[in-house]
């Protein structure tokens, strides 16, 4: 029984795949019933004896009653031939025809006196003889049927086409809003790309959340400046831009190791890179949990931070070139929202983030500042940081900064000498202007020690010397990307 049942199973599978069989299998049908047909036909003439009156046969059993049957039977015949789908109109229209002419060959040639003979049976008188009669019913019918398959494969070819074009479209709209979805989540953080892609949102709804414990990153790089030039050798800049993509493209690889899940970037500024942590909504911590749980996530943004100038270097050993990051670290409250509509662009403001730009502004090359409050929290992680001094703030007034030297269990002292402001009793103040930007920067080898340039700028806390047109300029990109910072970013004072 099971064999059975698999070998119907195979069957069916070579009718579902195979034209051909269904074709052959759809005629032999058609044919063996217009076969059988006209035997049956050629089989009533035979059976009827011949008598001077016609109405005296009764015998069912020895005479053929009603031989028009048959004709009305090869109609059923012509119209099952017109159904199936898998033959073409044109052989369809032969098929009947022949199927036709033999049937009215039969009806005049065999069945003629029988036909006569039930003509006579009948109490009403007709035009025509019945042989005739029905020989054109069949012609007509054959004709009507050959116009209804025609009909009937040309808008079933049509829904075809109709069907297929619906199905590349639908294709083309899934592709459509893959492609829309990839380019979301990498516009927006995963949990606000989810927000936006979702069926329930109303378009005209603002999307803004505000989060208590964050950590915010700039770095950037201050030599780049110095590097972009627009010279016939640079292809008018393009060498340059390709070069600054090749980093950042380097830096968003960073974001994709498991490690840094929690660091979502922000946005790039020119060579500024942020970042930021502690944004995703599904973490679970309450403000009773201690800081070890609650800033972990800060802990790896100083980790990216490290992995940062790991990367840079590695890209300066492959190109030759010396280019050094610049980093500012804060934390605490800001408000993150998308801005924009057809352009929608991910941003967070607040007071947090203002601080952690300036971090940067007035660090040193190669160091990451960070003021006393970041400073007590990384501590608890084992970072060691080194006291730089009193730093005026624009909005803030002065702030006290540390630099980031290390970490407890492995830090070993810096090779790089230390700041007079570092080593004395006092502390003197430092004017966010005053600091340079174009300090070259030594690196260790040591992953657990940051070191930052080896001049320190000692002159800026006593006097002011006088500056180059050089060192003009780059005071006054300072201050220019300082006010492109002010526009974008909210100032909470």
């Amino acid at each position: 029984m099971l064999l059975i049942i698999l070998f119907q199973i195979k069957c069916w599978r070579v009718l579902e795949e195979s034209m051909f069989v269904r074709r052959m299998l759809a005629t032999l049908c058609i044919l063996m019933l217009a076969a059988i047909n006209l035997l049956d036909s050629i089989s009533c003439s035979q059976l009827r004896k011949p008598t001077d009156n016609c109405s005296s046969a009764t015998d069912i059993d020895s005479s053929c009653l009603y031989p028009s049957y048959f004709s009305y039977f090869c109609v059923l015949i012509l119209i099952a031939s017109s159904l199936p789908a898998c033959i073409s109109y044109l052989w369809k229209g032969f098929f009947m025809f022949l199927i036709a002419v033999a049937q009215c060959v039969v009806n005049i040639l065999v069945l003629g006196p029988t036909l006569d003979c039930e003509e006579l049976m009948k109490h009403w008188t007709s035009l025509t003889q019945g042989k005739y009669t029905l020989s054109g019913l069949l012609l007509t019918a054959t004709l009507a049927l050959v116009f209804l398959a025609r009909h009937m494969e040309k808008v079933t070819r049509v829904l075809f086409l109709w069907r297929c074009e619906v199905e590349q479209q639908r294709d083309c709209a899934e592709e459509m809003r893959r492609r829309n979805e990839a380019l979301v989540y990498n516009i927006l953080p995963p949990h606000v790309a989810t927000h936006f892609m979702g069926k329930n949102r109303k378009f005209d709804e603002l999307y803004s959340q505000s989060y208590a414990e964050v950590g915010v990153m700039f770095a950037s790089i201050p030599n780049f400046s110095e590097f972009y030039s627009e010279e016939s050798i640079n292809n008018q800049g393009l060498e340059c831009l390709r070069f600054l993509n090749e980093v950042i493209s380097d830096f968003d690889a960073l974001l994709e190791l498991p490690q840094f899940q929690d660091v979502i970037k922000i946005k790039t500024i020119g060579s500024t890179y942020m970042a930021a942590s502690g944004l995703t909504p599904s973490r679970q911590v309450k403000p009773e949990d201690p800081i070890n749980v609650r800033w972990m996530h800060l802990a790896l943004l100083v980790e990216f931070a490290l992995e940062l100038k790991k990367a840079l270097q590695s890209i300066n050993e492959q190109s030759f070139n010396h280019f050094e990051l610049k980093f500012g670290i804060n934390h605490g409250p800001i408000t993150a929202g998308v801005i924009g509509a057809s352009k929608p662009h991910y941003d967070i403001w607040g007071n947090t983030v203002n601080v952690a730009s300036r971090m940067e502004s007035t660090g040193k090359t190669g160091c990451i500042q960070v003021t006393q409050e970041t400073m007590e929290i990384l501590n608890h992680f084992g970072y060691q940081f080194e006291q730089r001094g009193m730093v005026t703030v624009k909005g803030k007034g002065q702030l006290m900064t540390y630099y980031l030297v290390g970490k407890a269990t492995k830090t070993t002292p810096p090779t790089a000498p230390v700041s007079p402001i570092i080593g004395s009793n006092g502390m003197e103040t430092l004017n966010e202007e005053d600091e340079s930007h174009d300090s070259p920067t030594s690196k260790s080898e040591d992953k657990t020690v940051i070191e930052c340039s080896d001049r320190m700028d000692d002159d800026v806390f006593t006097s002011e010397p006088e500056m180059s047109s050089e060192q003009t300029l780059i005071t006054k990109g300072v201050e220019l990307k300082d006010s492109t910072e002010n526009t974008l970013l909210l100032s909470d004072t």
